[in-house]
This record gives structure tokens, C-alpha cells and sequence, in this order.
């Protein structure tokens, strides 16, 4: 079945969920710094761009 998906959910899950998953997955397996330092970096950068916008208003 085709899921329709707008571009706010898609940015939403490009921002938060996707390094939030990236994370869980350091859980589990032995993660090296650098992949939960990115993970961290993508997340902030993500949430700055969302907010952004908004602030502007």
C-alpha cells in the first residue's frame, strides 16, 4: 500500500527520528565516539533548523 508522506513529516524524520534511531543503535551495538557524536550533531542541527523559522515569525 502507498503511504502518502508531505515534506514537514519527511523533515521531521530526517531531523529527529532518523538520529534519534541512529542512537538506539548504539545501544545495542559497540558504537564508536565519533557515530554518537555525529548522531548528537545531526539532532541539534536539526532541531536549530525546525526552530528557526518559527522564531523568525
Amino acid at each position: 500500500m502507498y503511504m502518502k508522506i508531505s515534506g514537514r513529516q519527511m523533515v521531521i524524520f530526517l531531523t529527529v527520528i532518523a538520529p534519534l534511531m541512529f542512537l538506539l543503535a548504539a545501544l545495542v551495538i559497540t558504537p564508536s565516539f565519533w557515530v554518537i557524536l555525529l548522531a548528537l550533531i545531526w539532532l541539534g542541527v536539526g532541531l536549530t533548523m525546525l526552530y528557526i523559522p518559527k522564531a523568525e515569525d
